[in-house]
């Protein structure tokens, strides 16, 4: 892979996240070997950052941690104080320096500087969020095929809901009909000898609301037989068994934990589900948009995938020995 263009592309999207964020920034990374890569100092960002930021890479790129994680190893009387007096003083124990890898090789360290030290964590972390390597072929769910045994019967329910139609499409033998949900970019598509699935055997198809009980009163207007909104005290999910649902939507309104549901006249099912606010692998402390055990899991997925990353021993071993 070519490690110009995979920085260049982080760098990016790091600054497009500081910009949205409006602090302008400096971004810097650097290779294994300490050589700068890439190095850009947005407009409006302080003079200093340009420099605390390559502190911040060198550091991430020799040690291959955050630097944010590194800064309790640091402190006095812990195994690697000594290391923060070595190399003339690059090394760095503030927020806002992360380790990259590519299929799991540690290959240089990115560093942002420009707002306060929460800020800078928080707009690395967002840039980095996304695959960064550029091979990755995106694969985009469009179209779902549902199995009918009445083309037609299908078709006036699916007009019913309101959803448009793109294709009705006649051959021989043979016929596709296409509807897509308001505001989706994926579609459905059914007719004759489209699937050998049986009728009705799909199952749990979500279609995402920002508001559960309009939906409901939306799909009542249309005469469409919707269930009461439902909840899981689960607060991950639901379950397949309704015995043990809740009634009524979840009571904090947490984002993706109210439900509601409705079936086709072949038996393929839907659900509602509410979501109000997006899950990006991280939550914030403080925030509450989510049920405490949705919040847990998510937390506790990101703390495993840090471990994961975890620390280059070599690194660690190669600034030790310098540190006698």
């Amino acid at each position: 892979m070519d490690l110009l263009a995979y920085t260049k592309a982080i760098a990016e999207r790091i600054e497009a996240q500081a910009a949205q964020a409006k602090v302008p920034a400096a971004v810097c990374v650097i290779d294994i070997h300490g050589n700068i890569i890439l190095k850009h100092r947005m407009n409006g960002a302080p003079t200093f950052s340009l420099e605390l930021s390559e502190r911040k890479a060198y550091t991430s790129a020799l040690v291959g941690l955050r630097t944010a994680d590194l800064s309790p190893l640091v402190q006095p009387g812990q195994e690697l104080f000594p290391m923060m007096g070595l190399a003339g003083g690059r090394f760095c124990s503030m927020g806002g320096g992360a380790p990259l890898k590519i299929d799991g090789q540690l290959v240089a360290g990115v560093g942002i500087s420009g707002g306060t030290v929460d800020q800078d964590v928080a707009i690395l972390e967002a840039g980095l969020r996304e695959p960064a390597a550029s091979d990755i072929v995106k694969m985009n769910i469009e179209v779902i095929v549902l199995p009918v045994a009445d083309a037609d019967r299908a078709k006036r329910f699916y007009g019913d809901l309101g959803w448009r139609l793109d294709i009705d499409y006649s051959g021989d033998d043979y016929r596709v009909i296409q509807f897509t949900p308001p505001g989706s970019g994926c579609s459905i598509i059914f007719g004759k000898n489209v699937t050998t699935a049986l009728p009705g055997s799909v199952q749990g198809l979500h279609l995402i609301v920002s508001d559960i009980m309009a939906a409901r009163s939306e799909l009542d207007r249309r005469s469409i037989a919707v269930s009461d909104a439902f909840h899981d005290a689960g607060g991950i999910f639901h379950h397949a068994g309704s015995g043990i649902l809740a009634a009524g939507p979840n009571p904090q309104r947490k984002s993706y934990a109210s439900y509601a549901s409705f079936s086709d006249p072949d038996g393929n099912s839907w659900v509602l589900q509410e979501i109000t606010a997006r899950l990006t692998g991280h939550i914030e402390d403080g925030d509450e948009s989510f049920t405490p055990e949705l919040t847990d899991v998510v937390r506790h997925a990101e703390a495993t995938q840090h471990s994961r990353e975890g620390t280059s021993d070599l690194g660690l071993k190669s600034i030790m020995v310098a540190a006698g």
